[in-house]
């Protein structure tokens, strides 16, 4: 068997198994989803050098194998733990797009079976960038950061808060932002974390706080993006061809995010690729057929970014 091909660009994350109803009684039922299934689907707009580090459990169907296949996702950190059912919730969505996620299987065995670093493949240790959204408490989330930057000191790093997460104190979060090239919390995060209305002041309090890049992400508004030395834009929600299900839009847009700093593009234009790969997640249910077409149409939705930025 030939030697695997090291990826560029993982998830440290887990699968969940959405069922999805809408408001006009239509049902999605088992569609692959998970913060980090999401956030390959930014990465995979643009790089075909993907991993997840992962459990699933043996309810794992073909079909949903075959589906991180269509991504060319290396699955080789995802765990199958014989004594653990696949997480899965139900997905409500309302006509104004508010969605009500209910839990289906025991959240408890979801933590407990959560991947550690030592669970890894030792090659997915050089990715470039990695997408996280993991941890029980702070003290874990900061040791797996620094377990990444101790196996490569050039590894951009992408945090997402879970709701455990929100009421920390500046003290408790300082530690981890400091270790990561971008936090990406959505408005509401970001809101509740800082007790802030506006969502500018909300990113210069998270970089007091010890961020380098702060992107707030805000839905069809875009998404507001500052750093540490003092650059800041407004970054437009690049349009889809479709909008059909806007499930995982901010995590697809930090997949792409860490793409572009990966790559050692710009925060400006790193920040413009996750804006695209938004685009591309929202315009299905579950994984996308990303084809051939895809780099044109990508670059062309790039372009349309970067006609629209406004600084902020």
């Amino acid at each position: 068997m030939p030697e695997p091909t090291p990826p560029h660009y993982i998830t440290f994350s887990n699968i969940i198994i959405d069922d999805i109803v809408l408001w006009d009684g239509r049902t999605f039922m088992n569609t692959l989803g998970g913060a980090g299934t999401h956030a390959l689907i930014g990465m995979a707009v643009w790089s075909d050098r993907l991993g997840y580090v992962a459990t699933v459990g043996p309810d794992f169907t073909a079909e949903q194998w075959a589906q991180l296949a269509k991504l060319n996702i290396d699955v080789r950190g995802v765990k199958l733990i014989d004594e653990y059912t696949t997480t899965r919730a139900w997905q409500l969505f309302e006509p104004d797009e508010r969605r009500i996620e209910i839990m289906r299987t025991d959240l408890q065995a979801f933590f407990d079976y959560t991947p550690y670093f030592a669970d890894m493949p030792a090659d997915y240790r050089q990715a470039r960038g990695v997408h996280v959204q993991w941890g029980h408490t702070f003290a874990e989330l900061v040791e797996l950061l620094q377990q990444f930057h101790d196996a490569n000191p050039q590894v951009k790093l992408v945090w997402e808060p879970a709701l455990e997460f929100l009421d920390g104190s500046a003290a408790d979060f300082r530690p981890v932002l400091e270790r990561l090239a971008l936090f990406s919390p959505d408005i509401e995060q970001a809101q509740q974390m800082t007790k802030l209305a506006d969502p500018n002041d909300m990113a210069k309090a998270l970089l007091d706080w010890g961020s380098s890049c702060v992107a707030i992400r805000m839905g069809a508004a875009g998404s507001i993006v500052r750093t540490a030395a003092g650059e800041g834009w407004r970054i437009p929600a690049a349009p889809p061809a479709q909008l059909v299900d806007v499930t995982g839009a901010g995590n697809a847009y930090c997949g792409g995010f860490i793409y572009g700093l990966g790559e050692g593009e710009s925060v400006l234009e790193s920040a413009l690729h996750g804006a695209v790969s938004a685009s591309f997640a929202i315009e299905q249910f579950g994984v996308p057929d990303l084809g051939a077409e895809t780099n044109a149409l990508a670059q062309q939705r790039l372009e349309w970014a970067r006609e629209h930025v406004v600084d902020a």
